[in-house]
């Protein structure tokens, strides 16, 4: 890493545990098993910690998919959701084997906001418990909260109380909705967190509709939250789900702040997040952090001059941790710093005279992106090295260094 905050050594870090979503919502639930194994395999292969496979109680394709993965993944634990009335057939699936055994864990995620039965005044409590009673023999449970249910302390916390009576792994604090505010996250956290003490597990999970996904996935690490629930790529429903990428390297580049660790390889990320897109058939945009093509390269002439000098004036993430590198681009707002650099890289080192010859002639073309190919920059040098007019419209010049 190039920027110039203080390290700090990671030992004595709690691990966030870092949960993917991205088989489980939106498009990632809809595509074939072999796609949506790919992407499975990827995450595994990028040290996501979890990944939810989706609803194989009520879903034959997340069945299917669950099946699929038997003995291929080698680290991630596989997660399963199931609403509080597929809770049954859910136990007599995992109590019955079949696809799930050979292969790595599983745990469930149960869902207690959305039964129909609530709404008919069925009593939440009895019927969290009930489920987790007859889920937990089988395996590891997580209860979701709906962020929502903040609005209600005291009801939240006595499905709090009686999930962890009943036996429920850890917790999950789904702000499905993307509502929240960081301070309110955080809150909540601080509430949850007092109930279960350090023993249990808690996880914040974060949708994006106000664009504040990453902004509530930090203040709820911050307040003692174990973990992240969300997708590479922020995908998801509506505006999408946190981004596990942005989350990731927030821990890892501001250590004097997060004061967490996890397992995940960023120089994968650009891999992975190009396995899912290309899976998926979506685009996750040229400007997006971290995986988009552009978030390393600039063309203004200006930004330029100062990465030339010193990256972490305008660079504060390394591309080189991330398996990328820099793209300092020619165009129309490019400046003289980066055809010096293009030039004195092939070997071609020009008078101020030469240099502003060159720069004038590419600011003149109609095309001055071309440039970006080093050949076609040295023929252009060439050219006027042997008087050669170079014909084309002249272009706004600018005043880049």
């Amino acid at each position: 890493m190039h920027h110039d905050l203080p390290t700090v050594a990671a030992s004595g870090f709690r691990t966030a545990r870092l949960v993917d979503a991205s088989l489980a919502d939106g498009r990632g639930a809809t595509a074939p098993t072999a796609e949506r194994l790919d992407i499975l395999l990827a995450l595994d292969d990028l040290g996501i910690d979890a990944a939810l496979i989706g609803y194989p109680a009520a879903r034959p394709a997340d069945l299917a998919l669950l099946e699929a993965s038997r003995a291929r993944c080698r680290q991630l634990t596989r997660m399963v959701c199931t609403a509080l009335a597929d809770a049954p057939v859910l136990a007599d699936l995992l109590g019955r084997g079949g696809p799930t055994e050979n292969g790595p864990p599983i745990e469930v995620v149960l869902e207690c906001g959305t039964d129909p039965r609530l709404a008919e005044g069925a009593d939440p409590v009895a019927l969290l418990t009930g489920a987790i009673i007859r889920l937990a023999p089988r395996a590891p449970v997580w209860v979701e909260l709906a962020a929502i249910a903040a609005a209600a302390p005291e009801m939240l916390r006595s499905l709090v109380h009686a999930a962890l009576a009943a036996g429920a792994r850890g917790l999950i604090l789904a702000d499905t909705t993307g509502r929240m505010l960081p301070a309110e996250t955080a809150a909540t956290i601080g509430m949850l967190r007092a109930i279960t003490g350090p023993a249990i597990p808690v996880i914040v999970a974060p949708a994006d509709d106000l664009g504040l996904a990453t902004a509530n996935a930090l203040a709820g690490l911050a307040a003692g939250a174990d973990g992240v629930l969300g997708a590479i790529g922020g995908l998801g429903e509506r505006a999408g789900l946190v981004p596990i990428e942005e989350v990731a390297t927030a821990i890892r580049y501001r250590p004097d702040h997060v004061r967490l660790d996890h397992a995940i390889d960023l120089a994968a990320l650009v891999r992975t997040g190009m396995t899912i897109a290309e899976r998926l058939s979506v685009d996750l945009g040229r400007n997006k952090a971290l995986l988009g093509d552009y978030v390393f390269g600039t063309a203004a002439g200006l930004h330029q001059h100062g990465l030339l000098n010193h990256p972490i004036t305008y660079e504060y993430l390394d591309p080189a941790d991330f398996g990328r590198e820099r793209r300092i681009l020619i165009g129309r707002h490019s400046g003289r710093a980066v055809l010096r650099a293009r030039l004195t890289e092939a070997g071609i080192n020009l008078d101020p005279a030469g240099l502003e010859a060159v720069y004038q002639a590419v600011m003149r073309s109609a095309d001055p992106e071309r440039f970006n190919d080093t050949a076609e920059l040295v023929a252009l040098h060439r050219r006027l090295s042997a008087g050669d007019a170079v014909a084309g419209p002249v272009a706004h010049v600018s005043q880049g260094a």
